[in-house]
């Protein structure tokens, strides 16, 4: 016990996260040098030139990369002061600005210190694993909760710009949004929301005309709508692993109906924001038919803050260890058997889905508590 305690009083220190932050990225940048794992940063950076020669967002471009660009329009100006960079140091400054944004917006989390500490630690394997392929989801993750978190300090303006972020990068970080109505001035945030959406858009027309706003935002619904962008790292690949055969839009009611059924259940519960937060980033992925095995640094973000929100008992704890473990601290190719069960069968969605099962009886047993005792609901 005195070694742990030791290591907690030496390592859970915000000058000492921060320092494991910086070389986690400068370590990942190193290795992509070495490995040149690094085509979602030149897709990133191509987006750039594309935007600005008025050339098609959205198409293919073998000469210059695999996949495709599945972005908002947006995107690209605010990747345009990496991209513009020689790409050495374009990578460089991209990694390092992932690691410094994320851990500053951890590290103001509306959370005390010694819960903070355990977030942020625990996050950095997920951001270790996108810095390696130079993703954004950590963006992504951050500005949710950062939308949260500004919320929770009295800045709904703030909230919203984060918001608006969240959506822009991926467009179902915009499930964030639904924290506006849980705010007395709820109008006054879906204005502020439109307020940035209309500046940020507006900061295109620097570059491109109206009719080429229009094109690009007509081609990224195509793109994402259809079926392209199939990852399926989520419940839909889970029902094709287990042999369900079981047409999308199914999926897409049940996953519409456990959301409602967990709107209502957190009514009555009490409202707390945390914890609507936790259920939100896990439930966007895990019923995402775009989720790939990074993208799990968001439901991993969600399982870290419904085990710091909720009350602990010995299963709570067993499902959240077991989970990060299985799904981010032990690293690739140390167990073959866990490797194949994280990308053959699905493992992380399966183990979030089982923290998200018990978010739902945490959630409707405090509910029923309440209707029993006549509690009145407050936020």
């Amino acid at each position: 016990m005195s070694l742990l305690h030791t290591v907690k009083k030496n390592v859970l220190q915000y000058k000492v996260l921060l320092m494991l932050y910086v070389l986690a990225a400068l370590f990942v940048y190193i290795q992509l040098l070495a490995f040149g794992h690094n085509n979602n940063f030149i897709i990133y950076r191509q987006s750039v030139f594309h935007f600005l020669d008025s050339l098609p967002l959205y198409a293919e471009y073998p000469s210059e990369y695999y996949d495709l660009f599945y972005y908002n329009p947006v995107f690209p100006l605010f990747f345009m002061p990496f991209g513009l960079l020689p790409i050495g140091i374009g990578m460089l400054v991209w990694v390092i600005f992932t690691a410094l944004t994320c851990f500053i917006i951890f590290r103001y989390l509306p959370l005390k210190d010694e819960e903070n500490y355990i977030f942020i630690l625990l996050i950095l394997f997920d951001i270790v694993n996108n810095l390696g392929h130079t993703q954004t989801n950590p963006f992504v993750l951050a500005f949710m909760l950062a939308a949260w978190s500004s919320l929770q300090n009295g800045k709904p303006f703030l909230s919203s710009l984060f918001m608006v972020l969240s959506f822009l990068i991926k467009g179902y970080g915009g499930i964030i949004g639904l924290l506006c109505f849980y705010n007395k001035t709820w109008y006054k945030m879906i204005a502020y929301g439109l307020f940035w959406m209309l500046i940020l858009n507006a900061a295109l027309l620097l570059f491109i005309t109206p009719a080429q706003i229009i094109t690009y935002y007509q081609d990224w619904l195509q793109i994402i709508s259809g079926d392209k962008i199939k990852e399926s790292y989520s419940v839909y690949g889970l029902a094709t692993v287990v042999g369900w055969t079981i047409a999308e839009r199914y999926i897409l009611i049940i996953a519409i109906l456990c959301f409602l059924f967990y709107l209502v259940i957190h009514f009555f519960a009490g409202k707390n924001m945390s914890q609507l937060v936790a259920f939100l980033l896990i439930w966007v992925i895990i019923f995402n038919r775009a989720s790939e095995p990074a993208t799990y640094i968001i439901a991993i973000g969600g399982v870290l803050l419904w085990y710091i929100s909720r009350p602990k008992s010995k299963w709570s704890s067993l499902l959240f260890w077991v989970t990060i473990l299985g799904s981010s601290i032990i690293p690739k190719d140390i167990i073959p058997l866990l490797d194949k069960l994280r990308y053959e069968y699905f493992i992380k969605t399966l183990l979030c889905m089982l923290v998200l099962g018990d978010i739902y009886f945490f959630t409707a047993r405090r509910a029923l508590v309440n209707l029993k005792n006549n509690k009145p609901i407050t936020v």
